[in-house]
């Protein structure tokens, strides 16, 4: 059992017969002593929560389960988080944040179910030795379980202060996000429509959206978690929360979105044209 102290620092955890008491330091103040508290109960309930998918996972021999996981696995940390320290701000985060998660997972889920592994997860498990399952528990879902944890940090940080009041930073941050949805939502609905479409089969989609990005799904999602870093900004020590939208741009350009994707495909002529007069990222005017 976690027993919380109000006033936090980690060197005074103490482990007794009885559980775990966290005595904090005033000096630390509040929004640092909530915080910590947060992040711990976060971290346990998620890590949990991507272990009961890893028996999903293994019992459909399927690594790309944990994409399913993914989006939920952001809506309950920004729960938790309001349901410990409810204020306008905690919860119009958890709102958001909800909205986007029902809806990747909606989009997420369908794919998973119906079309088999993912050829990303094929390419990164390929050179894996050993126990192949007991890999997959640590490389693939604790180790997404502990990056929903860092990405949802202005979550937690925004509901950290005891004054949580929604200011002109929420409602910027609110626009930007809802800019954010429609562009990722327009995205994926266009990909899913021209992929569906057996006339299309082998052909590169260069319309709607994906005519000025490669990837207007990324982008959208991307600028989704910096408008919540925004709004985290309100409260001392806002700044760290924008390591959360840092890691998530980090990882989509650079580790498992676009570099999986176009290693992939650029061994195709009309893709690599394709590469060459549109933007990767940033929706622009093609090149000429």
């Amino acid at each position: 059992m976690l027993m919380w102290s109000a006033g936090c620092s980690l060197s005074k955890l103490r482990c007794g017969g009885d559980g775990v008491t966290i005595k904090c330091d005033e000096r630390l103040g509040y929004n640092a002593c909530m915080v910590t508290k947060l992040l711990l109960i976060n971290l346990g309930v998620v890590l949990a929560y991507m272990a009961a998918w890893f028996v999903v996972g293994y019992r459909k021999k399927q690594l790309n389960t944990v994409d399913v996981a993914w989006g939920s696995g952001f809506a309950i940390i920004a729960w938790l988080v309001t349901l410990q320290q409810p204020s306008a701000r905690s919860l119009l985060i958890a709102v958001l944040v909800s909205i986007w998660a029902a809806r990747i997972t909606n989009h997420l889920g369908r794919r998973v179910f119906s079309s088999g592994e993912d050829p990303r997860y094929k390419e990164l498990s390929s050179k894996w030795k050993g126990n192949f399952w007991r890999r997959a528990s640590f490389s693939i879902f604790m180790l997404q379980g502990v990056l929903v944890v860092i990405i949802s940090l202005p979550v937690t940080i925004a509901a950290g202060e005891q004054n949580a009041n929604l200011g002109w930073l929420s409602a910027i941050g609110a626009t930007l996000w809802l800019i954010g949805f429609v562009v990722e939502s327009v995205g994926d609905r266009q990909l899913r429509r021209f992929v569906a479409n057996k006339a299309n089969r082998g052909k590169v989609m260069d319309q709607g959206l994906w005519r000025y990005s490669r990837h207007p799904n990324y982008f959208g999602e991307m600028v989704q978690w910096w408008a919540i870093g925004l709004i985290a900004l309100q409260v001392s020590y806002g700044w760290i929360g924008l390591l959360g939208p840092l890691t998530l741009t980090y990882l989509l350009l650079f580790i498992s979105g676009v570099p999986l994707i176009e290693n992939r495909r650029k061994s195709d002529p009309a893709y690599r044209r394709y590469m060459e007069r549109t933007s990767m990222i940033v929706p622009l005017p093609p090149k000429k």
